[in-house]
């Protein structure tokens, strides 16, 4: 195998490297988008255990009320809230988040970015150890 080839081989295996740690830290958009709504509070619960969640019938802008778990405790019974819900809706338990306190889709971008990145200075690395290995054999 010449010096040449032995190259192209190394080239191809930091690609392929590079790759696999891109799609191992390329974020899931995870329904990003969201909907607001009004949700009005119809199971109160204390704040005691950590997966304490109030109950929750949120009316969606075209009508549709639909049952949901917030996000959250300690409200009141009857209370209205401002939520934040998926949009599309999930087929299971929909839950829903107080405004401004889910992951913004501006971040899952910048993790992206990120990721492209790693991958780069990844693919970057192992080439040039690759080339300053076979400059002292």
């Amino acid at each position: 195998m010449t010096s040449r080839d032995t190259g192209r081989v190394g080239a191809v295996l930091a690609l392929v490297m590079g790759l696999v740690v891109m799609g191992l830290l390329w974020p899931d958009a995870g329904g990003g988008d969201v909907r607001v709504a009004r949700g009005t509070v119809v199971r109160a619960v204390h704040c005691g255990p950590s997966d304490a969640r109030d109950g929750l019938r949120v009316e969606l802008l075209d009508g549709r009320a639909v049952p949901a778990w917030l996000d959250g405790c300690g409200h009141r019974l009857g209370e209205v809230l401002t939520v934040e819900v998926s949009d599309p809706l999930p087929a299971g338990d929909v839950v829903a988040r107080l405004p401004g306190t889910g992951v913004p889709a501006a971040t899952v971008e910048t993790q992206r970015i990120g990721a492209v990145g790693v991958a780069v200075a990844g693919i970057a690395g192992a080439l040039l150890a690759w080339r300053l290995r076979s400059h002292r054999g």
